[in-house]
């Protein structure tokens, strides 16, 4: 098989800087928010200005993750061509288009947009749209749309970037005149952590993103009400909603960490069977959902009481 680097485009060192200055305000605002944890537990601050930093952080987070993961899709992302097939890879994931359901290339085709369309370009244009005769289109390129080249297929369109265009499409058309050696179908092959079809699933992700504002929600309520918490709270109560036992308030801090350390493993599994049960990487997510509502509740009772 040869291998094709992709158009070398400013797209990932954008993506590079955003991922660094992301990085260094999570960071910023995680010292900050730790200043509030100085000295012995009694004298821990936990307030509305910890809350409105920890949310900055997780922001950061959130920016910085989406930030390496465009910077590492452009740097993973290569095609591949050999006598039966045309191969896209990128962070594990390879995709194969077999060369005799190739109906011709093409250049300069109107793609709609594109899903996150702010996001595009960010180290390289990604996802699935359609043409203007409403063919699928698969986008993996480091170039816009107007750019590509275009392999249309049975299947749908994709568009690619290779770096030496013009040599590569000739390779393909030799290639494609010599025939193929085998008949293969149209697949995707997914790498075991960077799993495409995880996040794509709408029911997983809704159930995650579920499962963290309860806890994000859960961390604020707490904020919100530690300064008026007694030395000693109520944690724990038995069946009859008597106390069973006292213990510090900072203890209460613990309650949601246990229940993301809950969410994190639950997802770290889900992503590993997603691909051979689709419906337990499901029950995993609800799992952490009720996790949360009832770590949530045991916040809400602690200050209530």
């Amino acid at each position: 098989m040869r291998r094709w680097k992709p158009y070398p485009s400013p797209g990932r060192w954008l993506a590079l800087v955003l991922a660094v200055v992301f990085t260094g305000g999570c960071i910023a605002f995680a010292i900050l928010a730790q200043r509030h944890f100085s000295g012995i537990s009694t004298e821990w601050t936990i307030n509305l200005e910890f809350y409105l930093q920890f949310l900055a952080m997780l922001v950061m987070i959130v920016c910085a993750g989406s930030a390496w993961m465009r910077f590492i899709q452009a740097q993973t992302l290569w095609y591949g061509l050999d006598r039966n097939a045309v191969f896209i890879s990128s962070l594990g994931n390879r995709e194969l288009v077999p060369l005799d359901q190739i109906r011709r290339l093409d250049f300069g085709i109107q793609v709609g947009k594109l899903p996150r369309a702010m996001l595009q370009g960010i180290g390289c244009y990604w996802g699935e749209s359609v043409d203007a005769e409403q063919t699928q289109v698969f986008v993996r390129s480091t170039l816009s749309m107007s750019r590509c080249l275009f392999i249309l297929t049975a299947r749908g369109t994709y568009a690619i970037s290779p770096s030496e265009m013009e040599m590569f499409v000739q390779d393909l058309e030799q290639r494609s005149n010599l025939g193929a050696t085998k008949r293969l179908v149209p697949e995707t092959e997914y790498g075991p952590w960077f799993n495409t079809p995880f996040w794509s699933d709408s029911s997983s992700t809704l159930l995650l993103g579920l499962a963290i504002v309860i806890n994000v929600l859960s961390v604020g309520l707490l904020a919100w009400y530690y300064p008026t918490l007694q030395e000693t709270i109520h944690m724990h109560f038995d069946a009859i909603g008597d106390v069973s036992q006292l213990r510090p308030r900072y203890q209460a801090l613990f309650l949601p960490l246990a229940a993301l350390g809950v969410t994190a493993v639950n997802l770290l599994v889900a992503m590993l069977c997603f691909r051979f049960e689709k419906l337990v990487a499901r029950l995993l997510q609800g799992a952490s959902v009720v996790v949360q509502i009832l770590f949530a509740v045991a916040v809400l009772m602690i200050v209530r009481s």
